[in-house]
């Protein structure tokens, strides 16, 4: 494998790729960095799924829509035998230090570069299910694709609850809520991502762990929590003061007052979902179609 490979495949296509509201590149970068340190935090680690030794060994993974790469770099430094691929339609990393890393440019809502059943492996966070439905059922029949059949797919992705106190707060969230809306960024992805794999028929029953997090009540992971809840609002100021209609002050302030609700004693909690699926082998798939049948009747 080349020491550093990004390549360009990039097509022009209509669907649209998530762009978060933040301009800055370095403020987004701390964001992906945020998420990063929080998924590890809540499941205990960077890998999920129970590959560990195949990792070991020697497999293929994939990352799709890697951005800058902080999950596979980190991930491939304890697995030097295995080959790691990074996919994303527009990749920040230019520094790939690692011999066993690959980074490809590549227009992600298009068929995959890839062969059919190709990766042991792959894993994915919450910038997959920022696509309109239709798009991310696509990108999700090429996933399976060129997963390896009894191979595994784990996507993280965390989301608000409806356990939020004080007004400030709750008028940032639905701001953000209604935002996506307006992308036409489909909550349903989150909240039932297991499902949308169950009804592929390509996978056995996935697995999934939610854990919800308290933001603030003086633990250190809760302060983190209130750190990156106000880091992401700022930094998204000019965006979503202009679609609140509010003027950059009457923005600040808001979030000042954000800040004062969740320092004291807070309800407001964050859910981390996990989910992981085991691609079926072609006898598995009979199966299951079987049992689907006799259930039907």
């Amino acid at each position: 494998m080349s020491h550093h490979s990004q390549i360009n495949e990039n097509e022009s296509t209509s669907e649209r790729e998530f762009i978060r509201p933040v301009e800055d590149e370095e403020e987004s970068a701390n964001i992906r960095l945020y998420m990063h340190n929080i998924y590890e935090e809540v499941f205990g680690g960077k890998v999920g799924a129970p590959v560990q030794e195949n990792l070991q060994n020697g497999a293929k993974v994939l990352e799709l829509c890697c951005e800058d790469g902080i999950w596979i770099t980190e991930v491939a430094a304890e697995y030097p035998n295995t080959e790691f691929y990074g996919v994303d339609s527009n990749i920040q990393n230019s520094d790939n230090n690692f011999n066993n890393v690959t980074f490809i440019e590549c227009n992600i809502f298009k068929k995959l570069p890839f062969p059919d059943n190709e990766f042991d492996y792959i894993f994915a966070k919450d910038k997959i299910l920022y696509m309109e439905k239709n798009t991310f059922l696509k990108v999700l029949s090429e996933i399976l694709r060129v997963l390896k059949p009894g191979g595994w797919l784990e996507i993280l992705c965390s989301f608000n609850t409806e356990h939020v106190y004080g007004p400030a707060y709750t008028r940032l969230r639905n701001t953000w809520e209604s935002w996506l809306e307006v992308q036409n960024i489909d909550k349903d992805l989150s909240l039932n991502l297991e499902n949308y794999l169950k009804q592929t028929g390509k996978t056995g029953t996935p697995l999934c762990r939610t854990k919800d997090s308290q933001v603030g009540c003086g633990n250190a992971f809760g302060e983190f929590l209130v750190e990156f809840l106000l880091f992401f609002y700022r930094t998204a100021r000019d965006y979503l003061a202009a679609f609140m209609n509010i003027s950059l002050e009457e923005f600040d302030d808001l979030v000042n007052k954000a800040e004062n609700e969740l320092s004291k004693e807070s309800r407001t909690t964050m859910r981390h979902k996990q989910v992981l699926a085991r691609k079926m082998s072609m006898h598995s798939e009979e199966i299951e179609a079987a049992r689907t049948m006799s259930s039907a009747k």
